[in-house]
């Protein structure tokens, strides 16, 4: 039995744009990818990575369009599951929801056993599991307080993650090794004895798909579509400017560092800590550690806007009666203070806690292709739903339309079939957990005919 729609507490609408800016920026987190994710981005593209992270931005642009208009048309805490069932079917939904709740579980492990990595410039010594689970536990309390309470909490944490990447900035810009233009028309990548040699095609291509990663996490607003007020406008807003926020801080804190960097080919050789390298050695040890301190902060924040953000998923999910009986009644709780999806925030809290135990390499091997395959199911979805527009709900319309979704499909089938080789595990796992929820569709709440969507209209205040 699935739980009736009307027995269902529904989340207060109790947020603006600033709330939901600051939660979507913080499961974003730009410091983290500055740190992170684009060390891989300048492995594999070289000082050419500026001209794939503008490539990778174009995609994102066109995906933050997409978003936008989707996300305001069907304002619903299930984010993409809810959207591409209203609109390409509910096996679709469900094929996506299978890789959305995989890929969201495992962030929020894979980002809490990371903390540890950086605290560990404070602390030496520190266990990356026992830490990781701190973090979690951490996160969760907080997820489960009023949404309100917890944008504060994050917004002060992203000021201290913002600060940092301006220091990085700051470092590299100050004094420079070479102009900007150099960097630009003439990248070049580490070779074999240190050498540096110029970057091919295939290079620049693979490092865009990397970047894709670097600035996801715009969509996230989605999850907080049913406590926005004035959901048409406030959400879009959110979306598009923490979009910008995030490329422009990115863009910035790489240029700095290639600019900056005395020596390119030692830079390269620094491989996956080439960012925390530099900015030790412009800076200092002393300043290397307080900037790693606001790095383990910045993944801290996007542990709870994660986790915040899963369970407002898990939430709707039961909402719809997507699991069984008293499962998907304690899911559906809401409590009386905070009006948080409280069990199904605990519950998102537990499960990542149980992928710490996985091996962090593990992680990242099995999350790398989920987030191509929700972008081309989003494209597809708004195609389809730009042709019935004026039947549809009132929602923010994204300009130029078609374009930005055929241009987006068209990157993302390009770029994906260059990293194909090298990703071929992680979009193996992805589509069988694409193929298992769509499974659990057809072979079992089809046919109890205990599935729907119950999101709230578009028209709510």
């Amino acid at each position: 039995m699935s739980t009736p729609t009307s027995e269902v507490r529904p989340l207060a609408r109790q947020m603006g744009t600033w709330g939901a800016l600051f939660l979507t920026l913080s499961a974003e987190t730009p410091a983290s990818s500055v740190f992170v994710i684009l060390p891989g981005v300048v492995q594999a593209a070289g000082s050419g990575a500026l001209i794939s992270m503008a490539a990778a931005g174009l995609v994102a642009l066109c995906m933050a369009l997409t978003y936008a208009e989707l996300g305001s048309t069907f304002p619903s805490a299930g984010g993409e599951y809810a959207i591409v069932g209203s609109v390409l079917g509910p096996l679709a939904g469900f094929a996506v929801l299978g890789v959305n709740l995989f890929n969201l579980l495992l962030a929020g492990a894979a980002l809490s056993l990371g903390v540890a990595d950086y605290l560990g410039q404070l602390a030496p010594g520190l266990e990356p599991v026992p830490t990781a689970l701190a973090a979690l536990a951490v996160a969760t309390g907080l997820g489960v307080l009023n949404v309100r309470a917890s944008a504060l909490v994050t917004g002060i944490f992203l000021a201290v993650e913002l600060l940092a990447l301006l220091i990085v900035a700051a470092l590299g810009f100050a004094h420079p090794a070479r102009p900007l233009s150099q960097v630009l028309l003439h990248p070049m990548i580490g070779g074999a004895h240190g050498a540096l040699g110029a970057v091919g095609l295939g290079g620049l291509a693979t490092a865009v798909v990397v970047g894709l990663f670097a600035y996801d996490g715009y969509g996230s607003a989605v999850y907080l579509a049913e406590e926005v007020r004035d959901v048409r406008r406030k959400l879009v807003r959110a979306v598009l400017w923490a979009l910008a926020a995030t490329a422009l801080a990115e863009m910035a804190a790489l240029a700095a560092v290639l600019v900056g960097a005395p020596d390119l080919a030692a830079l390269f050789a620094d491989g996956d800590g080439m960012i925390s390298a530099f900015t030790a050695r412009a800076g200092g040890a002393g300043l290397g550690r307080l900037v790693s301190a606001g790095v383990a902060l910045a993944i801290l924040n996007a542990v709870i806007a994660l986790v915040l953000m899963t369970g407002r998923q898990l939430y709707a999910t039961a909402r719809d009666g997507v699991w069984p009986g008293p499962v998907g009644r304690a899911l559906c709780r809401v409590h009386p203070r905070f009006g948080s999806p409280w069990a199904a925030t605990l519950v998102a809290g537990l499960l990542s806690a149980g992928l710490c135990l996985v091996p962090l390499s593990l992680l990242l091997l099995l999350s790398g292709a989920g987030v191509t395959l929700i972008y081309a199911a989003l494209s597809l979805a708004c195609l389809l739903h730009g042709r019935k527009r004026r039947a549809a709900a009132p929602g923010w319309r994204l300009p130029l339309w078609p374009a930005p979704p055929l241009l987006a499909l068209g990157l993302l089938g390009v770029f994906g079939a260059v990293s194909l080789g090298e990703g071929a595990t992680s979009f193996a796992v992805s589509l069988g957990c694409a193929a298992l929820a769509a499974a659990y569709y057809a072979l079992v709440l089809k046919r109890r005919r205990g599935w729907r969507l119950a999101g709230p209209s578009v028209e709510a205040p």
